[in-house]
């Protein structure tokens, strides 16, 4: 196998918005066929930036994880996946679907399009959901693997219902992935229909850990999600983390993936991209040389303080509409701000 080639573009299908795509790290309008041309052909597709920049560090990226989970869900090894591939012998066998925006929390680099709980607090009429004939459209008897996404996937029936029609095509082998906030409690209809499957994949959401979690995602708790990974395993699912790093926690980077480790819980990477001053790419050169953080380049760019003092703007109107501040639960970044916010205005 070349070290090029990703599954997505040929098994994968996500339904979302603004377009449907094969994997939800390409930019709005790539040209699938040529990626497909370029993997083949060993070539490093610009498309796909967002893994190339975690694998130069030498940090896990999506592509590999879905490579090595299809590897081992399809019983197929990789290297003969490709080869199907190029014999043009492949179809839609991962789905992902972004069912709805319903959600409880109001995670500071989300916003009303991914979560219902924003759109009230923003008093924004935001609300999707996806067509009804989006379902109809799964081969749910072939599906290798099927992931949810959200808004929060543990409060959208219809997620359980699209589980409900694996079960009654005798497909409980697929793995099934739910991406949540870690904030929810299963109703006993909920497990009888995950306990039906032998590979269930419960993906937490974890920005940071204790005071810094629940800044990140207000207004969930951290008790909460600590008494919820207990539930979880006690399931014998497989309890995973998706961790997005952005401006606001890069600082806390070390002491949070220390506590993964501690905790047994495999993570990956989710570099925050939009909204831009969000980015953990976005901090000015002088706060990048104080963090020991080696998958943020210290790399200079002109409007690193612009988008700062921009993500600056946009916690304290965030702070004010959930009536918090952020110097109760990161004292450290508040300090920074501080120190950034003044010396800038000079």
């Amino acid at each position: 196998m070349n070290n090029y080639f990703c599954v997505l573009p040929f098994y994968s299908k996500e339904f979302k918005r603004p377009e449907n795509t094969p994997c939800c790290l390409l930019p709005v309008g790539t040209n699938v066929d040529q990626l497909r041309q370029d993997m083949l052909g060993g070539k490093r597709s610009s498309a796909c930036q967002k893994c190339w920049t975690l694998e130069d560090q030498e940090v896990k990226s999506d592509r590999q994880i879905k490579n090595e989970t299809f590897d081992f869900y399809a019983d197929k090894d990789i290297g003969l996946v490709e080869q199907d591939c190029k014999a043009s012998n492949y179809s839609t066998r991962i789905v992902k679907v972004h069912t709805s925006n319903l959600c409880n929390s109001t995670c500071v680099t989300c916003n009303s399009g991914a979560s219902s709980a924003w759109a009230t607090l923003r008093k924004e009429k935001t609300f999707y959901i996806v067509p009804s004939d989006t379902f109809d459209e799964i081969n749910y008897k072939d599906l290798v693997m099927l992931s949810f996404v959200g808004g929060e996937p543990l409060i959208e029936k219809k997620n359980f219902w699209a589980l409900e029609q694996l079960i009654a095509n005798n497909n409980t082998n697929c793995f099934i992935s739910l991406v949540t906030n870690g904030s929810i409690e299963l109703s006993d209809k909920q497990k009888d229909i995950l306990a039906k499957f032998k590979n269930v994949n419960i993906c937490l959401s974890i920005d940071g850990i204790e005071k810094r979690f629940e800044y990140m995602r207000y207004p969930l708790k951290w008790d909460t999600l600590l008494d919820n990974i207990t539930f979880f395993r006690k399931l014998n699912f497989i309890v995973t983390v998706s961790y997005c790093v952005s401006n606001i926690n890069a600082m806390y980077y070390q002491e949070t993936v220390d506590w993964f480790a501690r905790q047994n819980l495999p993570y990956n990477h989710n570099m925050v991209f939009d909204p831009s001053y969000f980015s953990p790419y976005a901090l000015p050169i002088d706060i990048k040389n104080k963090i020991n953080v080696s998958h943020i380049p210290k790399v200079t760019k002109e409007d690193d303080l612009v988008l700062f003092n921009q993500a600056i703007k946009e916690l304290r109107v965030q702070d004010q509409l959930k009536r918090i501040s952020i110097k109760d639960y990161m004292p450290e970044f508040f300090d920074i701000i501080q120190e950034t916010y003044l010396s800038s205005s000079h």
